[in-house]
């Protein structure tokens, strides 16, 4: 009797091995999880392929991202569901077999800061063709991790000076770093030297940084902390008021750099700046006016003397006239 139970059990389990065919507890030992972009910008769009190192009929398989950086798009191989921050594809065709499959997302539009953001994969209901063989659940999660940032704009420096450059007098200048999108530096320092000046020609470029109440001459100190602080975000301008001294006469070049503290000082922007300084200008001295010649003018009226011939030649003439009168006279009477 109690061989008959021991041979009839051996029997059903064979009979259940052949009819059933699953096999259990096999593993996927190659599954595996790959972006087409580690990193993108807003509105690009990434590729996530999850692939199972065997042919697949029956999956599961789950990812979580963030929902506030990437909407979901698509699903290749299986179909996706997406619910918050969590996509669920599922494939249950166990005739034909899939090596893996293909998850669409989609950065959103306006992010103005660098995101480094994961996607973690789970799997589960792992089933090889028409479900022979059974694989483990991959429970653990696989990640993988994209970064997504805006496109950012190159940093540009300007230094202008406040009016004309003399020789050894102070002059205020502007310096101003700026960018519509600047990327962001945990450790930037900005740092300044003299390029070309002429034979004992040397530059001040002094500042007060309420940052750090301090005094700072860019060209022998750099600005700020020399550890260096925080720079970036949207549309971000710095601008400087400095005083500055050019020792001599002549043309010079100022050499301005933004660096990066974190990247062993490598340079983030550098420019060159020219400046001409006019020697001191000399005030000049007030001068007596010239004399000038006095002009002689010409006489309005002819000058007077001491006798009028005219007056002799009118008596001469009258007494002339009256004789006549009488000697006519004398005459008529005769």
């Amino acid at each position: 009797m109690k061989k008959t139970i021991i041979c009839i059990t051996i029997l059903a389990i064979l009979l259940m091995t052949v009819f059933t065919g699953t096999v259990y507890a096999d593993t996927l030992d190659d599954f595996s999880v790959s972006v087409d972009k580690k990193l993108i910008h807003p509105n690009d769009e990434v590729v996530l392929t999850v692939t199972f190192g065997k042919p697949l009929g029956t999956f599961t398989i789950k990812v979580d991202f963030d929902n506030d950086i990437f909407d979901y798009v698509s699903t290749e191989n299986g179909t996706g569901n997406a619910e918050g921050d969590k996509v669920t594809v599922e494939y249950n065709e166990s005739t034909t077999t899939k090596d893996d499959t293909k998850i669409t997302f989609k950065a959103k539009e306006g992010l103005k800061t660098s995101n480094p953001t994961d996607f973690t994969v789970t799997a589960s209901n792992l089933k090889s063709e028409n479900g022979t063989t059974t694989y483990d659940d991959i429970s653990s999660g696989k990640v993988e991790t994209v970064t997504v940032e805006p496109i950012y704009e190159d940093y540009t420096l300007a230094l202008e000076a406040k009016g004309d450059i003399i020789a050894g007098k102070q002059t205020d200048f502007v310096l101003t770093y700026s960018s519509a999108m600047g990327r962001p530096y945990a450790k930037a320092r900005l740092e300044g030297s003299v390029k070309k000046a002429p034979e004992n020609g040397t530059v001040k470029l002094e500042g007060f940084s309420t940052q750090d109440n301090a005094q700072y001459d860019i060209i022998d100190d750099g600005w700020g902390n020399s550890q260096g602080y925080e720079i970036g975000g949207e549309d971000i301008s710095q601008e400087l008021n400095l005083k500055g001294i050019f020792s001599e006469p002549g043309d010079y070049v100022v050499t301005l750099k933004l660096i990066d503290r974190e990247k062993s000082d490598e340079t983030i922007v550098e420019q060159d700046f020219n400046f001409t300084v006019k020697s001191e200008i000399q005030e000049p001295t007030e001068q007596e006016p010239e004399e000038k010649n006095p002009v002689e003018e010409e006489p309005q009226e002819l000058p007077k003397t001491g006798r009028n011939i005219f007056i002799p030649i009118i008596i001469i003439a009258l007494i002339s006239i009256i004789s006549l009168a009488y000697i006519v006279k004398k005459e008529k009477n005769m």
